[in-house]
């Protein structure tokens, strides 16, 4: 059965500017659907993200779309394997598309019709020429559409040239009037003697309910407003419409039910009803008998899973009528000395009536010598083998890979997302948590990068590892840790490079032959990083600012100043609580007449107030 899928994000009449066309869409099956075609363009293939997914073999990817322009619609086909074809001609690039002409993709048929076209006088129908033997084009290598390697895509199978031509030209592919669900119809009533019948097969609590149809139009649902009323909860409010076309024929209608509908078996959205055709709502079936039939025939004509058959009956008494001739033909054998020959079987015709039981014949014994024909041993059926387990759908291998994330289980996470069959690994939730998995596995990589860095002193690759294991999720810990292990070898590397830096302050020999150190009177490295940082954060350069902070810290530790700055640069980069920290030790070291003591006492106030 044929899988069609399309977006059903349409608004009939916000989008009416002219005659609303509508697509019809047939497979070879002969399962009709109808899709308005609202939209300046719409794309037909077999992947998702397409307006219309066909999703037979023979159809590809991104087979054809359709497009207007300038009131018209063109058709065009978008490099497609097998072809696109109008009224049996292949196309090649864009082409025109007139109401009624029919386009062949794969195994589906699809025509237009404008709005209120259903309506004409007289059947509308498509029908198509014999389609030309002509060898398919060779697939381009390495074509956009199909590439190779793809072996889903490579086993394209082409539309069946005997079965589809036969019934492509021996009846109308698409009949337009009998697609439309809400096509207005002309309301009347049926005499009762030429009105048919639903009689209810199943459930056993509704069985046996008839229903005779009296107008052209009957409303089928499990709400009291309809026309018939089944209460059953597998029924829709307004499950189906069963209605009279002006042909005379009958037809049941889908009215987009939950549970579908059937018909003897099949599923459909639409169909034509002969006497005797099951038509199954939800789970109750119902027969559909013309005028005048029988429940009873039908049923002996047709199988019903709502009632037992009569034939077995039947064949009985015929059987025990000729039971008696057959005896006593054995042994009339059996006096002229012959051996009974085994008796080929009667061939007992069906009778489309019950028949009456007739009177029981008795039926001479044949004689203790006569044996009776030894029954053949019919050999034993061999036993049917265990069925292949089910494999897991999609949504099941999706739960257990996204469990499996969550416990921070990335091999089975990732094995389990490659279980996915090939088209299922490109949905939006399978591509997603691929992501994460290859994100996280990623970052505990680069995170143990860092740590192999700062074991060897390596202060640049430390950092550039850890910035690239920042996205980790399920290690936020360790990075925490790794951070604060970088930012002491960065103090470290600073506080080396500043001493190595700072100038020796030459030194003169004593008169006691001694040596003395001799500052510059104009050199002082404190005061003249506090002027460099108090420029940076001026500046708002707050990361160099920090690195100047840091680095007079370093020379001078005792620096009321230095902890000032480092107390001032922590706060602009939101590091609150650090700078805080330097605050308090700013407090300890600065005199009671330092400028900047009061405004430090405000600051700590007011941050140990909103921490509170």
């Amino acid at each position: 059965m044929h899988d069609l899928w399309f977006e059903r994000a349409f608004c009939y009449d916000c989008t009416r500017i002219g005659p609303v066309l509508k697509l019809i869409i047939e497979d070879d099956e002969g399962r009709k659907t109808v899709v308005p075609f609202v939209r300046d363009e719409i794309t037909i293939g077999r992947q998702e993200g397409n307006t219309i997914r066909l999703t037979e073999r023979n159809v590809s990817r991104r087979h054809a779309r359709l497009v207007r322009l300038n009131g018209h619609v063109v058709v065009e086909d978008l490099g497609s394997y097998n072809g696109t074809r109008i009224n049996g001609e292949r196309i090649a690039g864009q082409s025109p598309l007139n109401e009624g002409d029919l386009i062949q993709i794969g195994d589906y048929d699809l025509a237009l019709q404008a709005e209120g076209a259903a309506n004409a006088v007289g059947p509308i129908t498509t029908k198509v020429p014999a389609r030309r033997q002509e060898t398919e084009p060779d697939e381009p290598e390495g074509s956009e559409d199909e590439s190779p390697g793809d072996g889903e895509e490579n086993d394209h199978t082409p539309p069946s040239l005997d079965g589809a031509d036969k019934r492509r030209n021996s009846t109308s592919i698409i009949r337009l009037d009998h697609v439309e669900a809400d096509r207005p119809r002309k309301l009347e009533d049926i005499d009762t003697k030429d009105a048919p019948r639903l009689v209810v097969l199943t459930p056993d609590e509704l069985r046996g309910q008839e229903f005779a149809c009296i107008r052209t139009e009957l409303r089928i649902g499990r709400t009291d407003d309809n026309d018939i009323t089944l209460d059953h909860r597998s029924l829709s409010r307004t499950h189906a419409k069963l209605v009279r076309e002006n042909t005379g024929e009958w037809r049941v209608i889908d009215m987009q039910s939950a549970n579908g509908m059937t018909v003897n078996g099949e599923s459909y959205a639409q169909a034509t009803l002969n006497s005797g055709d099951v038509v199954e709502l939800g789970h109750v079936k119902l027969r559909f008998l013309a005028a005048g039939d029988a429940a009873d025939e039908a049923e002996e004509q047709g199988a019903s899973e709502g009632g037992m058959s009569k034939l077995p009956l039947v064949a009985g008494l015929v059987a025990l009528l000729l039971g008696g001739g057959v005896i006593f033909w054995m042994y009339k054998q059996g006096q002229i000395g012959g051996t009974p020959q085994p008796v080929d079987p009667v061939a007992v015709a069906q009778t489309p009536k019950p028949v009456d039981p007739p009177p029981v014949v008795p039926v001479k014994q044949p004689p203790e010598d006569v044996k009776p024909p030894e029954t053949v041993a019919q050999p034993e059926t061999p036993p049917e083998a265990p069925a292949a387990p089910a494999k897991p759908t999609f949504k099941e291998l999706m739960e257990k890979a996204k469990a499996a994330f969550d416990s921070k289980n990335l091999e089975l996470a990732e094995s389990t997302l490659a279980e996915l069959p090939e088209g299922d690994k490109s949905r939006k939730d399978a591509k997603e948590l691929q992501d994460k998995i290859d994100s996280e596995k990623n970052a505990q990589t680069q995170l143990e990068n860092t740590q192999k860095a700062l074991d060897a002193g390596k202060l640049a690759e430390a950092q550039e590892s850890l910035k690239a294991g920042s996205g980790t999720v399920f290690q936020k810990d360790r990075y925490a840790e790794l951070s604060k292990q970088v930012g002491l070898l960065e103090k470290k590397k600073q506080a080396e490079a500043a001493a190595a830096q700072t100038p020796k302050n030459p030194t003169v020999v004593t008169p006691a032959g001694g040596t003395e150190t001799i500052p510059k009177a104009d050199e002082n490295p404190i005061k003249k990083l506090v002027l460099e940082t108090r420029e940076l954060i001026k500046q708002q350069k707050y990361q160099d600012a920090l690195v100047n902070a840091e680095k007079c810290a370093v020379i001078d530790p005792r620096s009321p100043d230095c902890e000032l700055l480092l107390g001032i640069t922590f706060a602009r980069l939101n590091r609150s609580a650090e700078g805080a920290s330097h605050y308090r030790k700013f407090l300890e070291l600065a005199p009671q007449n330092h400028p900047s003591r009061n405004g430090v006492l405000e600051l700590l106030k007011a941050y140990d107030n909103s921490s509170r």
